[in-house]
């Protein structure tokens, strides 16, 4: 069994809990007093300077944290973060209800297995294993075709595959938030040796159970694996950590040189932040603490010693975002909710392809760095 580690962003043996605090705010429960932290510098560039943003927000996306929050904005780097926000040793409050218990699974492989449904499986496996090497059923090579002629369905497969580079013997692939490890799955079938870190207890059980090597902890837990790591993912990750340099600091010291990181997290300078504001489905407080916008990302990989900085910008996010902070608007659950009724989404689709033209109102913020 993988050694335990214990660091890590979430610290799961809190025992804080919001019985007996209200929100004046709100009237609803409150965070626990003593399981707050105030932020006195920006958590990415280190700048005392700021100014609000919003005020009140409120966990409407898993409706299990409880509290009220203040987001801020720096006025150097103009990434944006709470404060106050949850101590490491009761963050785990916010993530009761959090998606990555449910038993990880392949899902590139079996069902569906007739009609139209069949098809697109069949294509999208056929792209994957000519590009990544897996080995993923149903599959016909008529998919390496249907990928060319409509690269927005190929942008679809690079993402979920995180644009892994082919494996080769004894490449190593590190996932940070590894959850139930349901992409390591999937490069585990392309031939890499996978390794995952996820600070949640009931998440690294499933990962388990599905034959996974996946630490409990952070990524400090793999002090004793320095340059040995090729590939290290970060997909919506760095913006639930209360050290984000620390934290990549960390993953620069892990790699080999010549090895990648990919991140994906939201853009708080994004079209549909722009347009939701407090509604806007990522900024889902308490759990995203930070958010960055292009440059301040950039600029922070830069500043721990990344280069070859590779945007990946992903302009078909727009309209599912946009349908998720509507349902917010409106008071309603957006884990519910897929897409916009059709006018609706006409128009998103629209305003979504103002990312063609201008990758910084981006939905996500999407990398490749390399450690020279």
């Amino acid at each position: 069994m993988p050694t335990e580690c214990i660091a890590g962003r979430i610290a799961l043996t809190g025992r804080a809990d919001a019985r007996g605090e209200v929100d004046l705010n709100t009237g609803q429960p409150a965070w626990p007093s003593e399981g707050l932290e105030r932020v006195a510098s920006c958590p990415v560039c280190g700048f005392s300077g700021r100014s609000s943003v919003h005020t009140n927000l409120t966990d409407r996306v898993f409706f299990c944290a409880p509290g009220s929050w203040e987001m801020y904005r720096c006025e150097r780097c103009a990434s944006c973060y709470l404060d106050p926000r949850p101590t490491p040793e009761t963050i785990h409050l916010a993530y009761a209800q959090y998606f990555t218990h449910d038993e990880a699974s392949n899902n590139s492989s079996g069902e569906p297995r007739f009609g139209l449904k069949k098809l697109r499986r069949s294509c999208a496996n056929g792209y994957r294993n000519w590009r990544y090497g897996t080995q993923d059923r149903p599959a016909t090579a008529l998919g390496v075709v249907v990928a060319f002629l409509f690269p927005r369905l190929r942008h679809i497969a690079d993402v979920g595959m995180r644009f892994v580079p082919r494996a080769s013997t004894g490449r190593r692939l590190l996932d940070v938030g590894a959850g139930n490890g349901a992409f390591l799955l999937q490069a585990r079938s392309a031939g890499w040796d996978v390794l995952g870190v996820e600070p949640d207890s009931a998440a690294v059980e499933a990962a388990r159970r599905a034959g996974l090597d996946v630490r409990q902890g952070g990524i400090q837990c793999l002090e004793n694996e320095r340059e040995s790591i090729d590939f290290i993912t970060m997909n919506h990750v760095i913006e639930h950590v209360h050290d984000p340099r620390a934290v990549l600091s960390e993953a620069f010291k892990l790699l080999r040189s010549g090895g990648l990181l990919y991140l994906d997290t939201p853009n708080i300078n994004s079209y549909g932040h722009a347009r939701f504001g407090p509604n806007w489905h990522d900024l889902d407080p308490p759990r995203h603490l930070v958010l960055f916008n292009w440059k301040s990302l950039e600029r922070l990989l830069e500043g721990v010693g990344f280069g070859g900085i590779k945007r990946l910008p992903r302009p078909g996010v727009y309209p599912t975002i946009s349908a998720k902070s509507r349902a917010i608007e409106r008071g309603g659950d957006p884990r519910s909710i897929d897409k916009s009724p059709p006018v609706l989404g006409l128009v998103d689709a629209l305003r979504g392809m103002r990312t063609n033209l201008n990758y910084q109102g981006s939905e996500y913020i999407t990398l490749l760095a390399v450690k020279p």
